[in-house]
């Protein structure tokens, strides 16, 4: 007979991960219906809960239990009965605030749940066809998100971005930058930003183009950024750039090792080429954030993940000389930051 030990069958391992689970679903309908009702936007204005019921026509009692628990969740605060926004809620969802996430959380939403309905169907029979506006490569996706990426880049990614290059030892000498798949622009921004002698460039689609020129000339930096519209992987998008920085982008090379030449060409001798995307460990399996968000695309046959290193192999099979790896924790998750340098003259 097997005498088991404790452990191994499992009585000491607490069943808590399954219960909170159940409140996922919770979080996800304050969350929804607090952006559909813009309660950010009223308790900027009043706390006064029936001044709110009038407001939306709500029925008080349930209103209270609702915004009861927008504030368990953090979303809200309260005292002495009447509301307010949480530091949380008033920085990512007044949409009078350049870091409203609203329509980044539908745009995610859309995309990472837009298949768990059918999550059964689509282990039985595989990746369904998939609507061209559902398409991660169809142009109008990116034109529809490219103004809600705006928000989420000067929500503290582009000033992440921004501290990570001039903690480089060549950030002094660095001159010309390219953001490649740079969408809004944002990101670039900021780094030449910081430097009073830089220039810089955009690579992107053209619709996504168009509001990063408007984001420039919001910015007063035109004069300092050149624009390249157009597909990354097909047109030219200017050389002699001492630092390109790609951040989320890669997943639309067609040849990523092709492309990693054609960046390595890009850049002046001594140049420098970050990488700033998630990497796999486990077999695929970690970490949680990207597995999990990303499955709803991977069931309709659009895995967008890379592996940790698939980037950096790539880049130094192209030619790049030297690597240096660190890794950067971001509100979607632990990113690898692949820092690759041209061999100097």
């Amino acid at each position: 007979m097997v005498d088991l030990k404790k452990e191994e069958m499992g009585e000491d391992i607490s069943f808590a991960p399954l219960a909170d689970w159940l409140l996922g679903p919770v979080r996800m309908a304050l969350l929804e219906t607090a952006l559909d009702l813009q309660v950010a936007d009223i308790l900027a204005e009043t706390g006064d809960p029936k001044v709110i019921a009038t407001r939306l026509g709500a029925d008080p009692g349930n209103l209270n239990f609702f915004l009861d628990a927008l504030t368990t969740v953090g979303l809200a605060t309260k005292s002495n009965g009447y509301y307010a926004n949480s530091p949380l809620a008033a920085k990512y969802l007044r949409r009078d605030s350049e870091t409203y996430l609203g329509g980044l959380i539908r745009h995610l939403q859309q995309m990472q749940h837009r298949n768990l309905p059918q999550l059964k169907e689509l282990l039985l029979s595989g990746p369904p066809p998939v609507r061209k506006e559902h398409r991660l490569d169809d142009p109008l996706h990116w034109k529809r998100s490219a103004r809600d990426l705006a928000c989420y880049q000067k929500a503290g990614i582009a000033q992440l971005a921004a501290d990570l290059v001039a903690s480089l030892p060549e950030w002094p000498a660095l001159r010309r930058m390219l953001d490649l798949g740079g969408g809004p622009g944002i990101i670039g921004l900021s780094i030449v930003r910081r430097h009073p002698e830089m220039t810089g460039a955009l690579c992107d689609l053209p619709p996504v183009i168009e509001v990063a020129r408007e984001e420039i000339a919001v910015s007063g930096m035109a004069h300092r950024m050149t624009l390249y519209p157009g597909n990354y992987n097909e047109i030219p998008f200017g050389s002699g750039y001492d630092l390109i920085w790609a951040s989320h982008t890669l997943y639309f090379a067609k040849d990523l090792r092709a492309l990693m030449g054609k960046l390595l060409d890009a850049l002046q001798p001594g140049g420098i080429f970050i990488s700033f995307h998630e990497g796999l460990t486990d077999e695929r399996t970690q970490p949680p954030p990207y597995v999990l968000s990303r499955l709803s695309l991977a069931l309709e046959g659009q895995d967008t993940t890379f592996e940790a290193g698939q980037i950096a192999e790539a880049a130094l099979a192209a030619g790049f000389a030297e690597l240096e790896t660190r890794t950067a924790d971001i509100p979607m998750g632990q990113v690898r930051v692949d820092i690759l340098r041209k061999a100097g003259v």
